[in-house]
This record gives C-alpha cells, structure tokens and sequence, in this order.
C-alpha cells in the first residue's frame, strides 16, 4: 500500500484536475454563449437590413445592391467568429442574401426581379434566423 502522503497527493491532483476540467468547460460554455449571442444579433440585424432592402429592389436596386452588400459583409465577418451549428445557420442567412443580392444586381442592370426568387430567399432567410433563435 502507497503511504499516505502519496494518496493524499495523488488525490489532491485528481479533484485539481476535475476542478480545472469543471473550470475549462465553463469558460468554453462562457465563450460560446457569448459568440451565439454575438451571432444572434448579427443575424437579427442583418435580416432586418435585408428585409428593407428587399423593398427597395424594384424602386432603387443600387440603393438595395450596396445595403445587402452591407448585409454579406456583415453576415461573413460574423461567419468567422463562430463554428458548429451556429456558423451554418449563419452560412444559410449569408445564401439567402446572396440570392436577395443577385435580384438586385440583375435589376441595377434592367433586368425583370423574379419575385419568386426573392420570396424563396426571403423565406430562407427567415427561416436561418428562426434556426439560430432556437439554437441560441
């Protein structure tokens, strides 16, 4: 049998270790509510952002092609803080914007706005918000 000084240390290492692993894990939680937080707001914003420029796009789509840019730009810089679940709901709203964005463009350029294109994207966009509000 290990004398006593030497249980007692092993002991002392192993709840040491349980305590910082405990101490890890709630910092890492910590930080990753942060980042959803983060995120949530991002999407949040950036889906109201897309949702007036949506407006714009048949009366001024310059105007709604440089705010969704905006709104991609947005959307990808808050792509970089995050991983998981969370950096695909925000991959989804990036998409639908993406689309939203390529109405406006084609628009800027005489084109006709496919309205079905644009209610799919906004139902896609919507739904990604609806997906990282459930998440986070």
């Amino acid at each position: 049998m290990p004398p006593i000084p030497t249980l007692a240390a092993a002991a002392l290492v192993a709840v040491s270790l349980s305590a910082c692993s405990q101490a890890e894990d709630a910092a890492k939680d910590a930080v990753g509510g942060a980042a959803c937080s983060v995120a949530r707001s991002a999407v949040d914003e950036a889906a109201r952002q897309a949702r007036t420029a949506v407006d714009d796009i048949g009366a001024d789509p310059r105007s709604a092609e440089q705010e969704l840019r905006g709104v991609r730009d947005a959307l990808t810089a808050a792509e970089r803080g995050v991983d998981g679940d969370v950096k695909a709901d925000i991959a989804d709203a990036k998409a639908a914007v993406e689309e939203l964005l390529g109405q406006a463009q084609g628009a800027a350029r005489g084109a006709e706005v496919d309205t079905g294109a644009v209610d799919a994207a906004k139902a896609d966009l919507d739904r990604a918000v609806e997906d990282l509000t459930t998440l986070c």
